[in-house]
């Protein structure tokens, strides 16, 4: 999950299942990160537990899995009596399909078997375990994730009176730019936090760990 690199286990989409049947809702789920993965951790799409393909929309996309994050590519999966609604909707956000991208995407999907998805991770995870490092060393905490390719870290001891002004001064002081915790909360939970991301090529990644680490004195 973005930005806290949250999976959920087995157990927990269960317990979602549940609660969603009890209460006839339908689950909206975006799986973009399905194939960044760390250590033990595993996909398990909603839609395949029991009872739930029916009330599951799954949404997803191939910017982050190809790295082609301007193609614009995407896909929704669910049960045949949305697809016209959900169709008359994307027929307003989107003039066209992009077929010649589209194309291309087919034939990896097709041709990209699954030695590409553990590679990827594995170099995700090498790069997660870097920035990381780096965070404790500065004395910002890491929140290590599981999957995804950002990391919350605790920036309470930097300067300021949030995290906006924490995240100004770590990207006057370094020029590192993070995303102030407060973004992705709706009350104060995030004022101590800032996402990083680490989907940088290694010369960027490690550059910035070296201004970040700088911190820790």
């Amino acid at each position: 999950a973005n930005p806290s690199g949250k999976v959920f286990s087995r157990d927990e989409l269960e317990l979602l299942a549940v609660f969603a049947k009890k209460h006839d809702l339908f689950v909206f789920t975006d799986e973009i990160y399905e194939h960044f993965l760390y250590g033990e951790c595993r996909h398990i799409p909603p839609a395949t537990l029991p009872g739930m393909k029916e009330r599951t929309i799954t949404i997803s996309g191939l910017s982050k899995t190809f790295s082609i994050t301007g193609w614009r590519i995407g896909y929704c999966i669910c049960d045949a009596r949305w697809t016209t609604e959900i169709g008359f909707f994307s027929d307003l956000v989107y003039v066209c399909a992009p077929a010649p991208l589209q194309s291309g995407v087919a034939k990896g999907l097709r041709e990209l078997g699954a030695d590409y998805y553990r590679g990827f991770s594995m170099i995700y995870r090498e790069k997660r375990d870097k920035i990381c490092d780096a965070l404790a060393r500065a004395n910002l905490p890491p929140n290590i994730p599981d999957g995804a390719y950002y990391v919350l870290a605790d920036i309470s001891q930097l300067p300021g009176k949030n995290s906006k002004e924490r995240a100004m001064y770590l990207l006057q002081e370094t020029g590192v730019a993070c995303v102030p915790g407060e973004a992705f909360y709706h009350d104060d939970a995030g004022e101590n936090l800032a996402r990083f991301c680490y989907a940088k090529e290694d010369n960027v990644l490690d550059e910035a760990c070296r201004r970040i680490e700088r911190l820790g004195g």
